[in-house]
């Protein structure tokens, strides 16, 4: 701790001014998508909220139907697999000491972190839409949301039933999720 002196200025003492160093405690967290052990998507995400680790795992519900009649919702996990983190790319030990955890991607050298926009995107839709997994856009021209809570987020849109489908990309494990959306939110993307 830095301690300025009194000073007098113009005859008026000016009470002692205690300083600290400033570091600036940027932080640098950002998010990295974790693989899993098959089907441990769920017991990830609870040891990882018991460890106080922020994470999201982005679900959708799907209406199964057993042999003996019964229908009952289920959730599953929207990209199986992977489990994200939000975490200082120095401070991962702890993810992947956890039980289930396979790896954090990579390119084999350091983690990659998952692009700011499409996980905005993620988190958004999972939050006020319903998701669904999509297979991976071959085609299709890219657009921009113009509007509403994915406003700025860039994807495809594709023709799915008579309706027009927004299908965002992560990029780094080769995901596709779709938001339904109207043509007049979208514009194109240059």
């Amino acid at each position: 701790m830095l301690l300025i002196p009194s000073v007098l200025d113009r005859g008026v003492t000016k009470p002692r001014v205690e300083a600290t160093a400033i570091h600036p405690n940027v932080s640098k967290r950002k998010w990295f998508a974790v693989y899993t052990a098959a089907r441990h998507e769920k017991f990830v995400q609870a040891q990882l909220i018991a460890k106080q680790i922020q994470s999201f795992l982005p679900l959708y519900t799907s209406v199964r139907r057993w042999k003996n009649g019964v229908r009952r919702e289920i959730q599953y996990p929207l990209f199986p697999g992977y489990v994200f983190v939000c975490v200082d790319a120095n401070e991962r030990l702890p993810v992947v000491q956890t039980t289930g955890v396979v790896y954090i991607v990579s390119n084999g050298t350091a983690p990659l972190a998952v692009d700011d926009q499409e996980m905005h995107a993620l988190r958004i839709g999972a939050q006020r839409a319903s998701l669904s997994p999509h297979p991976l856009p071959s085609a299709g021209d890219t657009v921009c949301i113009k509007r509403g809570p994915f406003q700025g987020v860039r994807g495809h849109v594709q023709q799915d039933r008579g309706n027009l489908t927004f299908v965002v990309t992560i990029q780094l494990i080769q995901r596709s999720f779709a938001i339904g959306v109207q043509a007049c939110d979208l514009e194109l993307a240059g």
